[in-house]
């Protein structure tokens, strides 16, 4: 059987990457997180399937019951980043630090090794490559999962294998393993189906279709979601009309969307970090 995963990105409502839009003004609100974290865990309890959560450092520091919770639930805790900065923004040096601080983080919340990533919105691009494996090898990391193959206004990399491998960059292969975003064509155009934007808005049947072809090539796909993703009452953040369509549509169907999706390929999903152990000699065969 093929190997999918069922993943979320541990983050407040109104952590977002859009330009000029400031978060610090929202940090003092309230937060329903720890509840809708805990609707995401009982979807998984219920089929019994176990995922895997990227979560943020800074999140963490400031609610370290919830990374326990997800840990004392079988679930793998990764690293979100510390700070939910785009990765082409910053300089190696400076994602280093980044990076450290939030594994040393959740590390010593779970007391295990954090063993992958993946990059806030996205935020991996062709000049990136070559330092970022670098620095997530160098940290003592396996994998990633931080790259959209395909081009979009905000974030992606054109042309960028779409299947589980090893980076192979200014002809040197990296030593982690990336497992991109699960994307089809559409029209003409690559486009991811099976989470964020893309899960709300997609209608199931299309979702459950493409995963099942993908799964008959041999593929293997994530499906990944925000906490705040299934919040149908929410405070929102100020953003201009497309981005605002980005950001919310479809969350009023989407718990239950993604509720019928785990419950259909509950038997196939596994923890990444599990599949890259289990496959790290097979990889590019």
């Amino acid at each position: 059987m093929i190997s999918n995963f069922l993943t979320f990105d541990i983050e407040e409502w109104y952590h977002a990457n859009y330009d000029d839009v400031d978060i610090n003004k929202y940090k003092s609100t309230n937060t329903n997180l720890e509840n809708s974290v805990n609707r995401l865990l009982d979807i998984c309890d219920k089929n019994n399937v176990k995922s895997t959560c990227f979560i943020l450092g800074n999140l963490a520091k400031e609610k370290p019951n919830i990374v326990k919770n997800i840990y004392n639930q079988g679930h793998e805790v990764a690293s979100h980043s510390f700070a939910h900065r785009l990765v082409y923004t910053m300089k190696p040096n400076e994602f280093q630090e980044d990076l450290r601080i939030s594994c040393d983080i959740l590390e010593q919340i779970t007391g295990e090794k954090v063993l992958g990533f993946r990059a806030p919105s996205w935020s991996i691009k062709e000049e990136q490559l070559d330092w970022f494996y670098d620095i997530l090898a160098e940290q003592g990391l396996i994998y990633s999962s931080s790259v959209y193959p395909a081009y979009t206004y905000l974030y992606g990399i054109e042309n960028f294998p779409q299947y589980p491998h090893r980076p192979i960059v200014n002809g040197k292969e990296k030593q982690i393993l990336e497992i991109p975003q699960s994307v089809t064509r559409v029209l003409g155009k690559d486009l991811g189906f099976a989470g964020g934007f893309y899960l709300r808005f997609f209608p199931k049947w299309f979702i459950k279709k493409t995963i099942e072809n993908k799964n008959r090539d041999g593929k293997s796909i994530f499906l990944y979601l925000h906490p705040r993703e299934i919040e149908k009452k929410q405070e929102k953040i100020e953003l201009n009309m497309l981005e605002n369509f980005i950001h919310y549509h479809g969350i009023k169907n989407c718990e239950k969307k993604l509720t019928s999706l785990v419950e259909i390929f509950s038997d196939s999903f596994i923890r990444m970090d599990e599949f890259v152990i289990d496959n790290s000699n097979k990889v590019g065969e």
